[in-house]
């Protein structure tokens, strides 16, 4: 099958706030006040929400910091591609999430 087009300047409709971070916050790692990062890859559906999302990077691992991305991925929402004006399934796309204790 051919490959999805990758996107690579997303234009988000929606996305996750402070308050679902927080409430996605891995439990381990808020107990140990640890900050941490996921990076995401999902495909982008002609709705705009994302599907098939994998964790390509968790630091540090064994938190539980690519668990709560994909959590978050839920919340988000793109405009998707378009092909002659109609929205088109399948672009992927590359999501950097941090995750820090607020103070």
């Amino acid at each position: 099958p051919p490959r999805p087009s990758v996107i690579t300047r997303p234009d988000w409709l929606r996305r996750p706030g402070a308050e679902d971070y927080s409430r996605y916050y891995p439990d381990r790692a808020q107990r140990t006040e640890t900050n941490g990062s996921a990076t995401l890859r999902c495909i982008v559906t002609a709705t705009g929400t994302l599907q098939n999302c994998e964790v390509v990077s968790e630091t540090p691992a064994d938190y539980g910091f690519g668990d709560a991305a994909l959590r978050l991925s839920r919340l988000f929402k793109m405009r998707p591609q378009t092909s002659d004006g109609n929205p088109v399934e399948g672009g992927q796309v590359t999501i950097p999430l941090t995750f820090r204790m607020s103070s």
